[in-house]
């Protein structure tokens, strides 16, 4: 409880302190304006900027979701086949010396300036660290349960249900939850590129506009979406994870 009273202090402090400075320093007023300012800006444009905040949030929703379901099927693949998943992890390793979101050009020209595009990127940059994380939890698995599961020839249905799935949910979750802001992030940058409305745009336009209500909005706003897709995939956790939740708390 002191923490949460500790962090509302702090960001009350630095809330007045953005007032105080945007509204008597020229400069700052023209790099990031006013929280009084923005606020005005935000309740005039709520319309637009509602319409821009939802692209980017179904851009961002559709393409962690596209990335979970890709990792999970090609999680299952490997399940089946273990060479497959030892000729298929360094290529993945591989794939991150290159900046993804540099993809974000090539996407637009692929499939258009459309919401595909955007949710093609999002879900590039949200796949790894869902497939990695499957993987690593999977690899932790005790060889003592792997070589039970051979001795009673279970079979593979079962395994990855009752076995392989629930023992690597701690890691899967981590991953869900660091991909859950990166898809965000992946929209955005899509957006940068071509779009016809979305964060990302008005952020553009801020800079060439230079206009900083629109920018400290906009930010804001992708702030409140990456923080929605967090809290989504924390509350899935709490309901599934309980038991080694709650393992956590009595150690």
């Amino acid at each position: 409880m002191k923490n949460w009273i500790l962090y509302i202090a702090i960001f009350v402090l630095l809330l007045l302190l953005w007032q105080h400075f945007g509204s008597t320093n020229n400069r700052v007023r023209m790099l990031i304006s006013s929280p009084e300012l923005s606020y005005a800006f935000l309740k005039e444009n709520s319309s637009l900027l509602l319409k821009a905040t939802y692209t980017t949030l179904v851009e961002a929703f559709l393409g962690l979701l596209i990335a979970t379901s890709f990792a999970f099927a090609l999680m299952i693949v490997c399940f089946r086949f273990k060479a497959f998943f030892n000729f298929i992890l360094p290529l993945l390793l591989a794939t991150q010396v290159i900046p993804l979101i540099t993809f974000a050009p090539f996407f637009i020209l692929w499939l258009g300036i459309g919401i595909s595009s955007k949710v093609a990127l999002a879900a590039v940059i949200s796949f790894y660290p869902i497939f990695m994380n499957f993987a690593t939890g999977y690899n932790s698995i005790s060889t003592n349960i792997f070589d039970l599961l051979e001795i009673y020839k279970s079979k593979l249905t079962f395994r990855i249900v009752n076995v392989y799935f629930p023992l690597s949910l701690p890691n899967i979750f981590t991953g869900l939850k660091i991909s859950a802001t990166l898809s965000v992030i992946g929209a955005i940058v899509a957006e940068f590129s071509g779009a016809e409305t979305g964060l990302g745009k008005n952020l553009l336009l801020s800079a060439i506009r230079i206009e900083p209500e629109l920018m400290m909005v906009s930010i804001f706003l992708s702030a409140v979406i990456g923080g929605l897709m967090f809290s989504i995939i924390y509350i899935i956790e709490r309901l599934m994870s309980a038991w080694y939740i709650d393992d956590k708390k009595l150690n």
